[in-house]
């Protein structure tokens, strides 16, 4: 007994199928342009575009609203992190540096902390604020020793470079030992989000 090939898809007539199904699902959903401007069908396929146009204008407001929804709705969930730290900072060198300087450098460690920048550019990002009269290259080569101490040493680094600073009140620092004292405490907050991750 002879098989009829027609009654059995072969693979050609399979895939010339699905193209054929394709492109009558591409051509299906296109409007042809009115090419004359004085014909009866230009009114309405302009009237369906301006009104496409409106919803995608209305789509991307709605849209652009989500992402603020979100970004605040993110803001809120790191604000407790960022606290913390703070809060950490705060305990342990609130006699060294002011407050507000303490609350930066937390707030800059959380947002520099999931992005992909080397450790050195983190540790200038975290302070360049509060040592505004430091140039960043000068900064580069204060932050350097802290950031090619190995991982796990460095709680070390941080420790000497803290000893090595006097223990006075952040106004009578000298803006060196004010930019070693921003690095090592930019360090150990980089470092605590790290061991916290």
């Amino acid at each position: 007994m002879v098989k009829d090939s027609s009654q059995q898809p072969t693979f050609h007539s399979a895939q010339t199928q699905a193209e054929l199904e394709m492109l009558h699902t591409v051509l299906e959903n296109q409007r042809t342009y009115p090419w004359n401007p004085y014909g009866i069908e230009v009114e309405p396929y302009f009237s369906e575009l301006e009104a496409e146009a409106q919803q995608n204008e209305l789509n991307a407001v709605s849209n652009g609203i989500g992402w603020q929804q979100l970004a605040s709705t993110l803001d809120e969930l790191w604000a407790p992190a960022s606290q913390a730290l703070a809060a950490d900072l705060a305990q342990r060198f609130c006699d060294r540096v002011p407050a507000s300087f303490l609350e930066q450098i937390a707030q800059r460690a959380h947002q520099v902390a999931a992005e992909n920048q080397s450790l050195l550019q983190q540790l200038i990002y975290c302070v360049q604020d509060i040592l505004t009269a430091w140039d960043s290259a000068d900064l580069q080569v204060m932050a350097r020793p802290l950031a090619l101490a190995m991982r796990d040493g460095h709680g070390e680094v941080v420790e000497v470079t803290l000893r090595s600073v006097r223990q006075e009140n952040w106004q009578s620092l000298s803006e060196i030992e004010q930019a070693r004292l921003s690095l090592a405490i930019a360090r150990y907050a980089l470092g605590q989000l790290d061991s916290a991750a």
